[in-house]
């Protein structure tokens, strides 16, 4: 099972301040970029961990709850299997250019609000 000891430690090896009992904010070039625990609501023993993006182009969110951001994926989704992988991944999605070409080639998928996406054709 994921725990929050095991991504904190990976979070803050690349750069992520702790927000919250389950939260990991960083900034980038481009992006405020959240990773989130999130418990099952069917198993105890079961987690996931989602990731967000928020465009600074738009300025800085007003929250930083998962579900309000403009891109979301789980973890698995980015070819990621465990923290490290996730934070891997993380470090390739800095910019709108490499959100852009990740969704294009593949190696990315997720919801991206129509706010994002008018961003990403511009």
């Amino acid at each position: 099972m994921l725990d929050a000891t095991t991504i904190d430690e990976a979070a803050l090896r690349r750069g992520f301040k702790r927000k919250g009992k389950s939260n990991w904010v960083r900034h980038t070039a481009g992006f405020v970029q959240l990773v989130n625990l999130q418990g099952s609501a069917w198993s105890k023993d079961q987690s996931y961990i989602n990731f967000a993006l928020w465009p600074l182009a738009l300025g800085e969110p007003a929250t930083v709850a998962e579900s309000k951001f403009m891109f979301r994926t789980r973890a698995e989704d980015l070819g990621a299997t465990d923290p490290d992988g996730l934070f891997n991944a993380a470090d390739r999605l800095q910019t709108l250019e490499d959100l852009r070409a990740a969704l294009t080639a593949g190696t990315a998928s997720g919801l991206v609000s129509v706010e994002l996406r008018r961003l990403l054709d511009d």
